[in-house]
């Protein structure tokens, strides 16, 4: 089975086995967790895709590197073995085990290797010219470059087989060396560097490209093997010769021109002063790139038959090469622009733009799905004694977090306005677990914006504290706005009664209707809550309280505030339980808290819930408890206690499928 083997960062000597997808980043939340500030929240991931690995970098800010190459955001890599893979400080090998891409074998080899270099100085420049027309020339030799194979081995005597196999290992390493140039402009470089290795009597080289549009040929590199002494250093060409592949669509070699009786009339030919001369087109998928070029002016080194199929096999690779750095220039071009994009619209938005399916004409259509509103709690009070500078950049750091949660629950990010964020769930990406994804949403925000405010207290800012609501129903999904300008929204009483339900939350609260309640009822624990009279119904509404939901693994996520008591019951600090696991007679609850790790060996809780009358206690022995820091070296304390005890009301809040009612007023439960 596939494995990272981590030489260099903070898990320094650790391997870490793959199965399936594997996200990585600075939050405890990812299967492997690289507490380093120099690494993304949610930085990387590696995902297994039929019988291999690939690395995706998920838009980090300091950048994944694999084998020195900076990736680009969301463009999956493939893995090959003894790969090195750099996150912030951390330096990681893959180790295949036989899962690596198909095709030929990938050789790890230094990063240097695989960087898009010159030829090292060994070539020397030179201009190519294009001189006047002459009549059709004739050739020693032509080549079908449309051909499938070059070497013909059927009928080859015995004594010419081992030059055979050499050519054809050289075919094989021109296709390796080319795979690895993904930038159009560098693969010129790479294919001259080649053909100087290749045919090492040669003197002079160019590339030519085809423009589809106007059907010219115009010059894209030409090199000498060794530079002039003086004066300028050109390379003339002749159009005719050049005519001939192009329209034909053939390889020739032109051999001795100086002495051959043919040429004696054709006078730009002789002014090339060419002793031997091939050239061969770039043809991929019958799409004529370009045409390459070599000659020599060794009479005792003349190329032969065979050295115009090998350049003519260098052709047909390097066409390959072209158009895959071609596409994979428009890959990246495309990936630019729907990152920047997404920086103004949501990325299912941009998505649906892209390919259609969000169509561009005003109206819209009937949609059943789930809305989420979030508001920061008593952000009024908060702005007003901040900068609007620092208005701005606190709010970008708290959208930069929550952004981040929404898409990873497969949510649509719809609008951020002022200090309220509002996402939806089965409009523009179908879902079937639309409720429990927004729900899951909605907790693991919570939990995120309490390590959020220990670091905005470490940093001397008050916190934040969020209230948010969640409803589900039919509503309206369409293009709004005019033919210059529309916005695609989402309409309806479902979705107004969203934003009431949100109005409602007070802090650590994510509350919901009881549509979304029936929903999910089985995954959660709530608190059902009194009727509420909201703004635009009659009738009072049902709302619950989600506490704890269900996850893939069988354990609570949990967002409940709550106090922490010495033994002898008086409050010593505060936290939030995060997460709770029970599997047979073995219980862990997970605690967050900003205060240092307690002396006892056991704990008391008191759960500190706006909703109950009567706050529910717990009681456990600290199976562990830790500081670790989180970004900017603020620190925490995280406590597992097992061997619980305490209220029936405390044990109901932890279980799937609970639900408790509270008889406690909405006016006692006011927004603070």
């Amino acid at each position: 089975m596939a494995y990272l083997e981590i030489k260099e960062g903070p898990l320094q000597g650790t391997r870490f086995t793959l199965s399936g997808k594997v996200t990585i980043g600075r939050n405890v939340g990812n299967q492997l967790h690289l507490n380093d500030a120099s690494v993304s929240r949610q930085h990387a991931e590696i995902w297994r895709k039929d019988n291999y690995y690939a690395l995706v970098d998920l838009g980090s800010a300091n950048g994944s590197f694999a084998n020195g190459e900076r990736l680009h955001r969301l463009v999956p890599r493939p893995l090959y073995d003894n790969d090195e893979i750099i996150l912030g400080n951390s330096r990681l090998f893959f180790h295949a085990q036989g899962e690596q891409p198909p095709g030929i074998d990938h050789t790890h080899s230094p990063a240097v290797e695989r960087t898009d270099l010159p030829a090292s100085g060994r070539v020397s420049p030179l201009s190519v010219v294009m001189t006047h027309d002459d009549p059709q020339p004739l050739v020693s030799a032509t080549i079908d470059a449309s051909r499938a194979l070059l070497f013909d081995t059927a009928n080859e005597a015995p004594e010419n087989l081992l030059g055979t196999i050499k050519r054809l290992q050289a075919m094989v390493k021109i296709a390796i060396d080319l795979g690895t140039v993904l930038m159009p402009e560098s693969l010129a470089e790479r294919i001259m560097s080649s053909i100087f290795d290749i045919f090492p009597h040669a003197d002079r080289s160019f590339i030519m490209s085809h423009d589809t549009k106007n059907g010219q040929l115009k010059p894209l590199a030409a090199r000498r093997r060794t530079p002039v002494s003086q004066g300028s250093d050109e390379f003339p060409v002749s159009r005719t010769l050049l005519r001939t592949v192009v329209e034909e669509r053939r390889s020739f070699l032109l051999s001795d021109a100086l002495n051959d009786s043919r040429f004696a009339e054709r006078q730009s030919i002789v002014d090339l002063s060419i002793r031997s001369f091939m050239c061969a087109p770039f043809i991929c998928k019958d799409e004529l790139l370009g045409v390459i070029g070599v000659d020599t002016m060794s009479r005792q080194h003349a190329f032969s038959t065979d050295d115009l199929a090998m350049l003519t096999g260098i052709a047909s690779q390097a066409a390959i090469a072209c158009k895959n750095a071609e596409l994979y220039s428009t890959v990246e071009n495309e990936t630019k622009i729907r990152t920047q994009l997404s920086r103004y619209l949501s990325r299912d938005v941009v998505e649906g733009i892209i390919d259609g399916t969000i169509p561009l004409r005003l109206g819209g259509e009937k949609k059943w799905g789930t809305i989420l509103f979030c508001d920061i709690v008593g952000f009024t009070s908060i702005a007003e004694n901040l900068s609007a500078v620092d208005v701005v950049e606190k709010l970008n750091r708290y959208y930069a977090l929550v952004t981040e949660i929404i898409t990873r629950n497969r949510g649509t990010l719809h609008k951020f306005g002022g200090d309220m964020v509002m996402a939806f769930w089965n409009v523009m990406v179908p879902d079937d677990l639309a409720c429990r994804n927004a729900l899951m949403c909605g907790l693991e925000m919570q939990n995120a914006i309490f390590h959020f405010d220990i670091q905005l207290e470490y940093e001397g800012q008050r916190p934040l504290h969020l209230g948010i609501g969640c409803n589900t129903g039919e509503f309206a999904g369409g293009n709004i706005g005019g033919t210059h300008h529309m916005e695609y929204t989402v309409i309806g009483d479902n979705v107004n009664l969203a934003q009431r339900i949100e109005s409602l939350a007070s802090r650590w609260q994510v509350l919901i209707a009881e549509e979304t309640w029936k929903t999910v009822k089985h995954f959660c624990s709530t608190i059902k809550l009194l009727p509420a009279q909201v703004k635009g119904r009659v009738q009072p509404i049902t709302v619950f309280s989600i506490r704890g939901i269900l996850q893939h693994d069988n354990s609570m996520l949990l967002t409940i505030p709550l106090v922490i008591m010495t033994p002898e019951g008086t409050i010593s600090g505060s936290g939030l339980a995060t997460s709770f696991r029970s599997a047979g007679n073995m219980q862990e609850l997970h605690i967050v808290s900003i205060a240092t790790i307690p002396p006892w060996n056991s704990l008391l809780i008191q759960f500190d819930l706006p909703e109950l009358s009567v706050a529910p206690r717990l009681s456990g022995t600290i199976q562990e408890a830790y500081r670790t820091a989180g970004e900017g070296n603020a620190a925490h304390t995280h406590i597992i206690l097992s061997d619980l005890t305490g209220d029936p009301n405390a044990f109901l809040l932890m279980q799937p499928g609970a639900s408790i009612e509270s008889r406690k007023r909405w006016g006692d439960m006011k927004r603070h």
